[in-house]
């Protein structure tokens, strides 16, 4: 009776052992998957504070309150050239007209930014909002560009004819 009792007690725990197994496998067989280069969402965790600080982009509607907090000297104008030259000649064109060998296969095409276009009657802060934002068909380049940059960019197409 003692030995039979012992065995069924082992035959439990020997059941319990597998079932714990099996709850450890499934646990690691059911994580979740993501397909090949394709990045994990990691969220904050809960009220978190960012380090780096979050910059603040007003709606289209309030930027025209805002002025362009760099006086453009010659080195800003010549650093916003260097940008534009980078980031809007392939949609808007050298001269700004929306010719750029990109902006050629949008339909729409770009916006003209010469200097009589409806899009240069503008304020600064709202071409700087849409460069920050982007607006119908053109990005956003808050990631791309620091914030005085994206202003040398705005000082600099008020020089385009």
């Amino acid at each position: 009776m003692r030995a039979r009792l012992l065995a069924l007690l082992l035959a439990g725990a020997a059941a319990a052992a597998v079932a714990a197994c099996e709850r450890i496998d499934r646990n690691m067989w059911d994580n979740p998957a993501f397909k090949p280069q394709e990045e994990p969402v990691r969220l904050p965790p809960k009220d978190s504070v960012p380090t780096k600080g979050i910059e603040r982009v007003p709606p289209l509607g309030e930027a025209s309150r805002l002025a362009n907090p760099l006086k453009p000297a010659d080195t800003d104008l010549l650093r916003g050239k260097e940008l534009y030259n980078i980031f809007c000649v392939p949609c808007h064109g050298e001269s700004g007209a929306g010719d750029g060998p990109v902006g050629k296969k949008y339909v729409p095409t770009p916006a003209d930014l010469r200097a009589d276009s409806p899009v240069m009657k503008l304020p600064d802060g709202q071409l700087f909002v849409i460069v920050s934002s982007g607006l119908g068909g053109m990005p956003a380049f808050r990631a791309d560009l620091p914030p005085g940059d994206r202003w040398r960019i705005v000082a600099y197409l008020r020089t385009l004819k």
